[in-house]
Order: structure tokens, then C-alpha cells, then sequence
């Protein structure tokens, strides 16, 4: 599950036209000597070669063959990273982006009031879908109600939001000041917004469960699969018709191919996805098959027993029973590195469990890394975190600071201790761990 790191540089870090001058005088071309082979002006090469023209597909090839080089040399091969670091100076320099939500009982699509910076959008088969939110303040009549398939975990970083859910038995409504969290059944219709003036700054994580997200932010996608809920939280029966829907699209699918599959007449799988004909279960069986996703998976959204959401206040969390790592980072005989307090353990979460993680001011030397299954989603509160895991058989170390986060594969040895440079400090940094692993919280804690 790798970040490519060409997918993090700009054009800038591939240093492309230093490559060719090297090259060039390497092989003892003169400008004029490469520019009557490739059929390039003197002067748009010399351009080319201090970065200021882009050359395009053909050009480079045509380089690369004039200097008698193998395809793609010019250009640094991909390294594999385990894990996508975002730093918050730098996403604060790019606008957030919209999430877009498609109309359930209408056609369209409208963007919602709110706003999104992704921060793992780079990571191959993700379970999990960070994102930073912009919470923007909102009349009741301008609010805007939506629902997705899967768990959700809130952190509130700034300001005092509203949380609404349209529920079985109503609408529900709750206040959230900074550091409080919680974690609700997202299939519900839901909405946020900033009591204040200002917009308020939230942290999100949501899950996928057992099979890798479908992000609503992932500009490639031909539908989003996050919905308006434009009718009041009524006709529930079409959310699997348009979940059926949005896996096809997701698979590049026509109706034809998915109705073979499932023993249908294209007709009737067209039905199906409009809500217009029910479901046989030996029919979501093979669809379910055929997507690639649990059975379960697909049937979970149309049971509403509750619990609905799990609040848990930031005056509380300080009371919460620390509990401690199956796989510790401490040398035998070490004494603990870090306390770690579950966030969700009153909510039944699937794959994914969020912890208040801090990490203690010990001798880093008493330290080594370690592995586990699973992902995890680690964001910086307070203080200094390093990094070190390893990058395609080389140990690499980053330091990030508050705000900053990283997504990362934990099946790759790995070890994250906090810094500080106060010996009087107990604490030497302050961390929200989310972790998703199929096998369990008793897999990663035990009491």
C-alpha cells in the first residue's frame, strides 16, 4: 500500500533539464549538435535545460534517443513510501476542496457548505479517508443534511460547532466545543455547523470498514459517494440502489457486464439501481461477489438500530483508563514510552479505533521499532514527533510538528517518539492515533 513519490514533486524536483545539460556534455554535444537531432531550437533547448520551458512526452524521448539513453532516464525513478506526511504550513497554502453531493431523489449534484483538505489522498489503498474540515457557520435553512456508507470519527480543533442527525426517532442535536470528539454511524443523515462568526476546524477520519475507501474526494471518481439527503431523511430504500450504482461506476462497469454477472436482464439491474425493484439476497450474494465487498458491508446501511453517535468531552478523556499496547516500542525492562486512551470504546466501531496518545518524556534509547497489521492515522496536538520507518530497505526519520500528520502502512517496521527539549516535561508530545486493523482492538490493546 505505497505512496509514490512522484505524486508528492513538482516538475521543479524531477530537475529534468540539469539531467539533460549533464548528459549532454557528458556525451560532448554542443546545444546546436543535440538541437539538429531532435529537431529543437537552439534557444527552446537551452530553455528546457534551465527549467524554464517544459518539454513535452515526445521532446524528452527524443532527447533521451539523441544522447542514446534508455526511455524514461531522464526522469528519477519512483521510490515506495509506506506513508504520506502532511504538513499544515503547506496545506494551509492551498484552498480546501469541496466535497460534492449527489442528489438521492433528484438528479445533479450540489457542493456542500462545508470544506475539506484531504491528508492521505496519495495513499494506495487506504481504509481510512483523513481530511481537515472548514466548518462554516449556517442557517437553519441553508443547511445541508448528508450520509455516506461508513463510521466516522470527529475531533473538534477550533471554534464551537453544531452536530445534527436525523435519526428513527428524530432529529438529533449536539454542541461540540475544541478538543471534544466523537464517533456516529455516518449512513445517517448529518450535518455540521460553526456556532461562531468564524468557521470552525475540525479533524475527520472516516472508515471503510473491511474493504479499502471510496473517496469522496478523489477527483477521478465519475459519481461522489457522499448524498444529499433532499427528502427529510425519507425513502431509505433507494441508498442501496444508489450504493450499487456508485460501486459499478467505481469499477468502470456497464449495466450489461454487472447484470450478467448477477443473472439479471440489463432491465431489471437498471431497475435495481434506480430503487425502482427490490433486492433478492441471492442476487446481492453475487453482486457482492463481483464487487469485491462484504456482503455485510453492503446490508449494513439498511439496519437503523442505534447506538447512533458516542460523544466523549475533552474535560473527559484525562479520566480514561490508560490501556496498554500488545506490541510495545520500549526495550524489555523500559518503562512505558506513552499512555494511550481509547477514544470510541463505548461505540462499536469497524476496523477503525481512535486513541488520545502521550507520548512520555523517556530515554530514547530504551525505544526500537516495531510492526503490526493494519494502517494508522497519526496527528500531531501538541509538541514534536519523529518518524522513522523505512522507505524501500532504507531507514528514513522525518520530524513533524502540531498540525502536522502522517498516514502510514504499520506492517512496515516503524517508530514514533515525541521530543522535547524541557527535561521537566512528562510529556514530550501529544498525538491523535486512529488505527484500522480487520483483527480487532484486542489485537493492537490489551487492559
Amino acid at each position: 500500500m505505497p505512496v509514490y513519490d512522484s505524486h508528492l514533486r513538482s516538475y521543479e524536483d524531477l530537475r529534468v533539464g540539469k539531467r539533460i545539460r549533464e548528459e549532454r556534455q557528458r556525451s560532448g554535444f554542443t546545444l546546436k549538435t543535440l538541437s539538429d537531432q531532435v529537431r529543437i531550437s537552439v534557444a527552446r533547448l537551452s530553455e528546457i535545460e534551465n527549467d524554464r520551458h517544459v518539454p513535452d512526452v515526445d521532446q524528452t524521448s527524443a532527447i533521451e534517443a539523441a544522447l542514446g539513453l534508455s526511455p524514461g532516464a531522464l526522469i528519477p525513478p519512483d521510490i515506495c513510501l509506506p506513508y504520506q506526511i502532511s504538513r499544515d504550513s503547506e496545506l494551509r497554502t492551498r484552498p480546501p476542496r469541496e466535497l460534492r453531493l449527489a442528489r438521492l431523489h433528484s438528479k445533479g449534484e450540489v457542493t456542500h457548505h462545508n470544506a475539506f483538505w484531504p491528508l492521505a489522498d496519495h495513499f494506495v489503498g487506504r481504509h481510512m479517508e483523513p481530511v481537515l474540515g472548514r466548518i462554516m457557520p449556517a442557517a437553519e435553512d441553508e443547511l445541508q443534511f448528508c450520509f455516506h456508507h461508513q463510521i466516522e470519527f470527529l475531533f473538534g480543533l477550533k471554534g464551537t460547532f453544531e452536530f445534527l442527525m436525523r435519526t428513527p426517532e428524530g432529529l438529533r442535536r449536539e454542541v461540540l466545543n475544541r478538543g471534544d470528539c466523537m464517533c456516529f454511524q455516518s449512513k445517517f443523515p448529518h450535518c455540521f455547523r460553526s456556532l461562531d462568526p468564524e468557521p470552525a476546524e475540525t479533524l475527520h477520519v472516516v472508515s471503510s470498514g473491511l474493504t479499502p475507501i471510496e473517496s469522496a474526494f478523489d477527483s477521478l471518481s465519475s459519481r461522489p459517494v457522499a448524498y444529499l439527503d433532499d427528502a427529510g431523511g425519507e425513502g431509505r430504500s433507494k441508498i442501496l440502489a444508489e450504493r450499487l450504482r456508485v460501486l459499478r461506476d467505481a469499477h468502470g462497469w456497464a449495466v450489461e457486464q454487472v447484470s450478467q454477472l448477477a443473472g439479471l436482464t440489463p432491465l431489471q439491474m437498471r431497475q435495481i439501481e434506480s430503487g425502482q425493484r427490490p433486492v433478492r439476497l441471492d442476487v446481492m450474494l453475487s453482486l457482492a461477489r463481483a464487487y469485491g465487498t462484504p456482503l455485510h458491508e453492503l446490508l449494513n446501511h439498511t439496519h437503523e438500530a442505534g447506538p447512533y453517535y458516542s460523544i466523549t468531552r475533552s474535560t473527559d478523556i484525562a479520566l480514561i483508563p490508560n490501556r496498554r499496547r500488545r506490541t510495545p516500542v520500549e526495550q524489555p525492562s523500559a518503562p512505558p514510552s506513552k499512555s494511550c486512551q481509547p477514544l470510541a470504546s463505548d461505540f462499536p466501531t469497524v476496523g477503525m479505533y481512535p486513541y488520545f496518545i502521550k507520548l512520555l518524556n523517556v530515554d530514547l534509547d530504551t525505544l526500537t521499532l516495531h510492526e503490526h497489521h493494519g494502517q494508522e492515522f497519526i496527528y500531531v496536538l501538541d509538541g514534536q514527533l519523529e518518524l522513522t520507518t523505512y522507505a524501500e530497505r532504507k531507514q528514513v526519520k522525518d520530524t513533524l510538528g502540531a498540525g502536522d500528520c502522517v498516514y502510514l502502512d504499520s506492517s512496515v517496521p516503524h517508530l514514533v517518539r515525541g521530543q522535547t527539549r524541557n527535561p521537566y516535561s512528562d510529556t514530550s508530545a501529544a498525538v491523535l492515533d486512529v488505527f484500522w486493523s480487520p483483527l480487532g482492538d484486542a489485537y493492537l490493546f490489551g487492559d
